[in-house]
């Protein structure tokens, strides 16, 4: 009978393992597909010490025990080891045909902005819930949107789901993680708040009566009085405009996008959901708008403007073409800082308080909108359709917030009115 082999140390060694002159470990095994295979270690058990000058590593009866496990439940241990993050992105988008081609390129922007340096040169076995947990920590603390931190988590939730259900790994690391994140994110965060009647008015007020920021106004008081997105707004074209009915029909958003090769250009695109899809009615004031903006057009001596075969956009600049969204944004900005400047020269003369605006985006108009529905409309159906809302929390929110002024003066009327003790 034939003496057992062992290590340097006197243990026994078990079948495939060996112990290296140099005092390293290897354990040799054959894998589900019937190819040999060989992981390596400095210690045999977790006790063990590194040999001096060597890196850390698990230990190789630890690596064992969750290869046999892997093996037993058909997992494939080595693609784990080889695949990268990367390699599992791109895996996952050649099998993403559904995607349109703006949803592609969102992900593969923030792919390659969010989550390449920092993550995508790891292997799928180094990839652990900490891991992605810190990925999203650090986002967080570096400003970036917590909607953008979502919508990263849904693009490696997919990923890493795919690599589950392959037998790459057994667990899906993203899972769980957003739980934890939305604690840090609820602690940190500020919430935005739409426009006050005050400073709505103020702001209607100047873009109106000062010339520099004239030619944003009728776009301004159709979002004011619409609640529209900035694309479903930029989207628009007059075959959208029922004047006779005074309706407006949303089934479609104008993007200005880059492509994967950094290029940007127009694009349609159908509306954020299929809640999108939505008829508005038009307030005098938005057709007074609208009928202004048309008249405006006139003028323009430009070729009709085209973009994915829809003409007749309504919200042009001086080249004929529509509005980006970047250009609104910087528009809106500049308006609030020159209103402000004006009001604090106006105040100081007038020895009152000023009545600055807040920095305010295209979606704060939207959701200015939303609360005056909310302060005037009780019924959250009519309001969640209205503002095409797929999630009907989204317009509860707002609701809730926009009405708890008018909830507490309506509990004061009751005081005295009922026996209650």
């Amino acid at each position: 009978m034939s003496e057992k082999r062992r290590d340097n140390k006197g243990r026994i060694l078990r079948t495939g393992e060996v112990q290296r002159p140099d005092g390293k470990y290897m354990f040799r095994y054959t894998d589900n597909n019937g190819n040999r295979q060989t992981v390596y270690s400095w210690k045999l058990v977790g006790t063990d010490k590194i040999p001096a000058g060597k890196r850390n590593c698990e230990a190789l009866r630890d690596i064992e025990k969750q290869i046999q496990k892997d093996l037993d439940d058909d997992i494939r241990t080595r693609d784990a080891n080889s695949m990268t993050v990367d390699a599992l992105f791109e895996q996952f988008m050649s099998m993403r045909l559904d995607l349109k081609p703006t949803s592609r390129n969102n992900y593969r922007c923030l792919y390659r902005i969010h989550v390449q340096g920092v993550i995508g040169s790891k292997s799928l076995r180094n990839v652990r819930f900490s891991t992605i947990q810190t990925l999203y920590a650090d986002m967080l603390q570096s400003d970036l949107k917590y909607s953008t931190v979502e919508k990263i988590n849904a693009i490696l939730f997919q990923m890493f789901e795919l690599a589950v259900k392959d037998n790459v790994i057994r667990l899906n690391p993203v899972n769980g993680v957003m739980k934890d994140i939305r604690r840090l994110f609820d602690s940190q965060k500020v919430k935005r708040h739409a426009l006050t009647k005050r400073e709505q008015e103020r702001l209607v007020d100047f873009v109106y009566h000062a010339k520099l920021y004239q030619r944003w106004a009728n776009l301004i008081t159709v979002l004011l009085g619409t609640g529209l997105r900035i694309g479903e707004a930029l989207g628009l074209t007059w075959d959208d405009c029922d004047f006779v009915n005074e309706e407006i029909i949303i089934s479609h958003a104008l993007l200005y996008k880059d492509d994967e090769e950094g290029k940007y250009h127009y694009r349609i695109s159908t509306t954020k959901t299929p809640a999108g899809m939505r008829v508005i009615p038009m307030l005098p004031e938005v057709r007074d708008a609208l009928l202004r903006q048309k008249e405006k057009n006139m003028h323009l001596r430009r070729p009709a403007f085209s973009v994915d075969g829809y003409t007749g956009f309504i919200f042009l600049n001086n080249e004929g073409k529509v509005f980006t969204p970047g250009s609104f944004y910087t528009a809106l900005q500049n308006i609030t800082n020159a209103y402000n400047r004006q009001e604090f020269i106006g105040s100081l003369k007038e020895h009152r308080e000023p009545c600055f605006l807040p920095k305010f985006s295209a979606h704060i108009l939207r959701h200015t909108f939303c609360t005056r529905y909310c302060e005037v409309e009780s019924d959250l159906k009519t309001i969640q359709e209205i503002m095409g809302h797929k999630n009907f929390r989204t317009t509860m929110d707002v609701y809730n917030e926009a009405t708890a002024e008018r909830k507490s003066a309506s509990f004061k009327s009751m005081e005295g009115k009922f026996k209650l003790a």
